[in-house]
């Protein structure tokens, strides 16, 4: 059979157009990837989580292979479409040739993005932890994708080695082509796609035992069947300055923006990824902010602390906040943190910009501590290694990512916990 394939593959390129062809299609489905991740992460920051072992204890071993997946899945997609293209011109393709291509495609898509943020794609169809919602983080989708668009383009380059005798295929712009003698069945693609992402879906319920909460699955009597349990919580773990001013304590806050709930994969640090890391973009922020892109955020928000001016009750309450909220993970030491009112780094601004505008736009709808859990949100995305440690620290959970000491975390480093 890997001989049928490789002649028709051969066959394929004698035609001096394929190799233009399949280098459009890798670079066409390399860029939509590119895309997909660029929407929430960069490159740089990518290798980033990999030095941190963001993506858990094989992390280096996790950015391999979502590399070389990702690659393979370019480069067989561009000789999948050249095959597509032949077969197209001699009138042997049919639903069935393409459709994997198509398939593989698109789940190649949803796994485009980076775990920790959050695929982009995924979110649109409303799984909103991302790729911390299964196993392997989104390896799953790439080895899907992969053996999709290998499966296609194996059996479409059978196809066209089918279409001409064996002596012909030396040269076959010489020949007549001749139809295949096998029979073309013509698959409901739609219906396999559906199908095949719904499989998915509930295998991944079977190893996770509250995926519906995350995904949207639909819940009653299928989500009992399956044991599942919606949730979503509006509350993070996050620093309370101590009564001495110097130290620190990890306490529950009470948030604006929703996130899942702990989804209780076994996992710990992915499940801490699902609560502490918000995604998308809140219904209050301005413009184009967003948790999705913490840089933006930190500048835009950051603007507002010289540009809004309060009233003296709400500037009561803004000085309240400012001398309330610890910028444990950058400034201070362990036994003396500094609080933003005092810390002149960049995250400390935006959260003062960010307090001015919800005082000045929700302070009748929210209450100081609902304000100062939110900023911890913002801080997450700032500060998430911090964040996701302290997560971690409180629930009992610090082996999945050692603590490290920080501003405020007192003499042990560990908030006295």
């Amino acid at each position: 059979m890997m001989k049928q394939i490789l002649n028709g593959i051969k066959i394929v390129f004698q035609d001096k157009n394929s190799l233009r062809i399949t280098t459009a299609g890798s670079l066409a489905i390399g860029y939509v990837f590119y895309w997909l991740l660029t929407r929430v992460t960069t490159i740089p920051a990518f290798f980033q989580m990999v030095r941190d072992g963001e993506f858990g204890q094989y992390s280096v071993a996790y950015a391999v292979i979502y590399w070389v997946t990702t690659l393979a899945t370019v480069g067989i997609f561009g000789i999948s479409v050249s095959i597509l293209v032949w077969l197209w011109r001699h009138s042997l393709l049919g639903k069935a040739a393409g459709g994997g291509n198509a398939a593989g495609a698109f789940i190649g898509a949803l796994g485009s993005a980076c775990p920790v943020c959050g695929a982009f794609l995924l979110q649109a169809l409303g799984v909103g932890a991302g790729m911390s919602a299964f196993p392997l983080q989104g390896l799953e989708f790439k080895f899907v994708s992969l053996g999709l668009i290998a499966g296609s383009t194996a059996i479409a380059a059978r196809r066209v080695n089918r279409a001409v005798d064996c002596d012909e295929c030396e040269d076959i712009t010489k020949h007549q082509i001749k139809p295949a003698k096998t029979k073309l069945v013509v698959l409901p693609l739609e219906k396999l796609l559906v199908a095949g992402l719904t499989g998915l879906f509930l295998v991944n319920q079977l190893l996770i035992t509250q995926i519906a909460a995350i995904s949207g699955l639909p819940t009653g009597n299928v989500a009992k069947l399956f044991g599942v349990k919606t949730g979503s919580a509006t509350v993070i773990i996050a620093p309370k300055l101590n009564p001495d001013g110097k130290t620190t304590s990890l306490v529950e806050q009470p948030t604006i923006s929703e996130v899942s709930a702990n989804p209780d994969t076994g996992n710990a640090l992915s499940d801490a990824k699902v609560v502490m890391i918000a995604t998308g973009k809140p219904f209050y922020a301005p413009d184009d902010i967003a948790f999705d892109d913490p840089i933006n955020a930190q500048k835009k928000w950051g603007a507002y602390e010289q540009n809004i001016k309060l009233d003296s009750a709400l500037e009561a309450r803004y000085q309240k906040l400012i001398s309330t909220m610890v910028c444990s993970y950058c400034c201070g030491g362990p036994t003396s943190v500094t609080t933003i009112n005092r810390c002149g780094c960049a995250h400390a601004k935006a959260a003062r910009g960010f307090f001015k505008f919800m005082l000045q736009n929700y302070g009748d709808k929210y209450s100081d501590d609902q304000l100062l859990g939110e900023g911890h949100r913002w801080y997450a995305i700032w500060y998430p290694k911090g964040m996701l440690e302290d997560y971690l620290l409180a629930t009992g959970k610090s082996d999945a990512l050692p603590h490290k000491t920080h501003g405020g975390a007192g003499s042990d480093g560990r908030h006295g916990l």
